[in-house]
């Protein structure tokens, strides 16, 4: 498994995730701009004040990405033996990529999720390594390989 091919693919899928955050923040705010060349009621003020809370939403998310960004080039993908941040993990047949928080998503043929040092799930594992079980909500899980 080559992680350093991994951790290019999720910093171009975060540089990604940038650019539309970005083009989706610039597109909001152009169509809720207010425009000078009508009457402007009590409504278009209204309304300004709730697209200004939403694109606050948007910017958060560009401001979420480029977090998540540095983080992916910070972590060491070397090789690891036991459950770290850069770690690649097989558990019961599911592969983990310890970074980041990330819903579901490929690389090549491999199907991966991503989960921070933040997320509960981790508490459990880190640390151990390949063999190794845990429990987590009740039901027990198998680490079969750590990359």
């Amino acid at each position: 498994m080559d992680k350093n091919l991994i951790k290019e693919e999720l910093l171009k899928k975060e540089e990604k995730h940038i650019e539309l955050s970005i083009k989706d923040y610039h597109d909001f705010l152009n169509q809720t701009e207010i425009k000078g060349d009508g009457v402007i009621d009590l409504d278009d003020h209204s309304h300004h004040f709730e697209a200004a809370a939403l694109s606050k939403n948007l910017d958060k998310a560009i401001h979420n990405h480029e977090e998540h960004l540095a983080i992916i080039k910070a972590i060491s993908f070397e090789p690891k033996t036991k459950v770290e941040p850069g770690a690649i993990l097989s558990i019961n047949g599911r592969c983990m990529i310890v970074a980041v928080s990330k819903p579901p998503f490929k690389i090549g043929d491999r199907d991966f999720i991503g989960i921070s040092t933040n997320a509960p799930i981790y508490t459990e594992l880190k640390g151990k390594k390949a063999g190794e079980s845990f429990m987590f909500n009740n039901q027990k899980f198998n680490i079969d390989t750590v990359y």
